[in-house]
């Protein structure tokens, strides 16, 4: 955590706690090649670069996909994606 931070000590245990129920992935070379894949895939419709990250995740770690904008991830191939609409 920044040390410049204006977080006292207990917001900033309370927010170390909080994040122990996440998995952190780091981007590895599975991962950079399902990103530029997609953008490739994805040039006639153009993705931001979080988004493709997000996706590019998904693929790698065989997850679905869980997004209000199902719209910004159509059209990625094997991607499974998970809406309220469905």
């Amino acid at each position: 955590m920044d040390a410049r931070s204006k977080w006292g000590a207990t917001r900033r245990t309370a927010f170390e706690k909080f994040l122990t129920q996440y998995y952190l992935v780091h981007s590895d070379h599975d991962i950079c090649c399902e990103w530029g894949r997609i953008r490739i895939e994805r040039r006639r419709q153009p993705i931001s670069t979080a988004d493709a990250w997000i996706a590019a995740t998904a693929l790698v770690y065989g997850a679905d996909l869980v997004t209000h904008n199902p719209a910004d991830f159509q059209g990625i191939s094997g991607l499974s994606i998970i809406t309220e609409a469905l």
